[in-house]
């Protein structure tokens, strides 16, 4: 609310103060003329019948009553090109430099302050020299009226007039600030993105004619090429804007008008006389007319499609139109009246509400299709947990399977116990036991570990079964145990390697057999000597190929040796922080229950594992054998 009283307290005395209008009276002396001439003020020279370049001197005589109490002060609006101020001979003031040194600064207001000691009470002489030698310039004082009167009375018209400039741009600027909010926060559009680009655009084309900037002792060449860069840039954001927001591909043509904007606003970044410039600014003028056209035909093919585009239309109509009867009063008497701003302003508040509706149906949308996935996932839900169900009823029946091909290894033969753990991942696993007695009272054992676990694996570990059964018969050797298993797996195994371990114990002649394919080696343990070691040997993994050479190791078996074979899943098992279970602490839970039976101390192992990892990374496998 402080802000509308100022702003209404502002106007008020800027409307009511006495500021003295010096309309009628001028005169113009060119360089080399003998006399005087009459002149009208706020017609360009060049309309007078002066032709460029041109230097001269603007005299006007002025009543002063009274000796004020406080300096008064003349503003002049912009002045073409260069300009020497002076009262009553004495100088006030001056912007630009004249020859040979000329630069022009015709972009900033001529406002010159006037002592009280310059003022006499009576008639006053103000002279203004000017020169200006840019051909597509008007020449002169003719922007506006200049105004006369103190201090507080021209200042405060300024400031009026700034106020309302700086609304205008503040609002721009907060088109810009909210499009790019929303753009960096949401990322859904970019034609809220290249809204805010149009804005910050407009914003500094129009900042540098503030009559403020130019009492901050800006470089005024900076404050140029800002203008014409952003001028020769906005438009390009207002295309790309209209093209994304309905979705469309840019034309060729529209792409190189684009391409043609940008190269002609970098140039403008670069140092080049006025002339120049405003060459530029015409060629500016001949795209500005194709994408009109290109900007109507988006327009129109999306008018009956969106309510958005209807918007959109109505404001690129009024922008057209206040753009077009700017360009020509531009164009026609040198003086820009400023009316683009209006109609880019009436453009982006329609863009705004365009982007709003857009987003309106987009929600809308999502809504009704979060409404048919929610619908869908319900469906899909209760269609996977019925398919989980009779998934859960087949792995029940599978594990029920496979507990019965792998049969419970706890028993005792002649001087041999054996006591086993078999812990899948899942309710099945890969892993795979069992053993054969032979006739004359000599057993094997085999360990199998299939690549994987679950489903697959537990097929490839029943095809493990049905081949025991037939080899175990008739071959007591180890190593040719494994490569006629080898043989026989190759074909089926594909990617799910083995790796396996077969041992064969003879009682009666207290010799222990065993071979390897690619498995742990098992721990070798004595009750009596309180000794702890793995075997030895290697051997290439199952299932790799068809030509492997498996070795045999032979051991003679004493009172009180103990033998651990185990399936890696013991060892890779993993805590919370990722640590595995290791080899280490799988010899200290064996050393710790070298005297407990064998059960006793699968169990101690099981529990120690529980405790430690946090889920079990594969199937755990492993069987005790003592001998008496």
């Amino acid at each position: 609310m402080k802000l509308v009283f100022s702003l209404v307290f502002l106007s008020t005395v800027s409307l009511s103060a006495e500021v003295l209008s010096l309309e009628s009276g001028w005169t113009f002396q060119a360089e080399g003329e003998m006399n005087p001439k009459p002149v009208s003020v706020g017609v360009p020279l060049v309309n007078q019948g002066y032709k460029v370049p041109l230097r001269g001197k603007y005299r006007l005589e002025i009543l002063v009553p009274t000796l004020p109490e406080s300096s008064l002060a003349i503003y002049m609006d912009r002045i073409h090109s260069a300009d020497q101020t002076f009262w009553n001979g004495k100088s006030i003031g001056s912007i630009g430099s004249f020859s040979p040194d000329y630069y022009p600064y015709w972009h900033k207001v001529r406002y010159y302050e006037i002592p009280i000691s310059f003022v006499r009470e009576g008639k006053n002489e103000l002279t203004v020299d000017i020169e200006c030698r840019e051909t597509q310039f008007r020449c002169g004082i003719f922007r506006s009226i200049p105004i006369f009167g103190s201090q507080d009375q021209i200042k405060d018209k300024m400031v009026f007039e700034d106020v309302n400039q700086i609304l205008i741009l503040a609002l721009f600027f907060g088109i810009f600030l909210q499009q790019a909010i929303g753009y960096a926060l949401n990322r859904s559009s970019k034609s809220g993105l290249y809204l805010a680009g149009t804005a910050v655009f407009f914003v500094g084309w129009r900042l540098p004619v503030l009559n403020k900037i130019h009492f901050l002792l800006i470089e005024p060449e900076v404050l140029v090429r800002l203008l014409f860069f952003c001028q020769f840039i906005f438009p390009v954001f207002i295309m790309l804007f209209v093209h994304s927001l309905f979705d469309r591909r840019i034309t060729k043509l529209a792409v190189i008008t684009f391409f043609l904007d940008t190269v002609l606003a970098l140039f403008q970044l670069f140092s080049m006389d006025p002339d120049s410039r405003f060459y530029l600014v015409y060629i500016w003028y001949l795209l500005l007319g194709i994408k009109v056209p290109i900007l109507i035909q988006l327009l129109i093919k999306n008018y009956k499609k969106t309510a958005e585009a209807i918007v959109v239309s109505l404001g690129a109509l009024v922008a057209t139109f206040f753009g077009i009867a700017d360009v020509i009063t531009d164009v026609l008497t040198g003086k820009n009246a400023y009316l683009t701003q209006y109609g880019i302003l009436t453009f982006l508040f329609t863009g705004v509400f365009a982007i709003a509706l857009q987003s309106a149906r987009t929600r809308k949308e999502l809504r009704n299709l979060n409404e048919s996935l929610e619908m869908l996932v319900t469906l899909r839900t209760q269609e996977l947990h019925k398919q989980y169900k009779l998934l859960h009823d087949d792995l029940v029946m599978a594990a029920g399977l496979q507990s019965k091909l792998i049969p419970p290894m706890e028993f005792k033969h002649n001087t041999l116990s054996v006591a086993s753990v078999f812990m899948p991942m899942e309710k099945i696993g890969g892993d795979y036991f069992d053993y054969f007695i032979h006739k004359d009272g000599s057993i094997t054992f085999l360990l199998c570990d299939v690549l994987g676990h679950g489903i697959a694996a537990a097929l490839i570990a029943s095809m493990l079964k049905v081949n025991f059964l037939e080899i175990a018969p008739k071959e007591k050797d180890p190593a040719l145990f494994l490569s006629e298993l080898n043989l026989k797996m190759l074909p089926v195994v594909e990617k799910n390697y083995i790796t396996a371990v077969v041992s064969h114990f003879d009682l009666e002649k207290s010799i222990l057999k065993y071979s390897l394919m690619g498995h742990p080696s098992p721990y070798s343990m004595n009750v009596i000597s309180n000794s702890l070691t793995p075997l030895g040997g290697r051997g290439p993994i199952m299932g790799w190929k068809k030509d492997v050479f498996v070795e045999t190791f032979t051991r003679d078996l004493k009172p009180g040796d103990r033998f651990f074979f185990y399936t890696d899943g013991i060892t890779e098992s993993q805590n919370r922080h990722r640590e595995l279970y290791g080899e280490l602490r799988l010899k200290e839970q064996l050393a710790a229950g070298l005297n407990l039976p064998p059960k006793d101390l699968n169990e101690k192992i099981k529990k120690d594992i529980r405790n430690f990892a946090f889920r079990l990374s594969d199937d755990v496998t492993y069987f005790t054998i003592d001998i008496k």
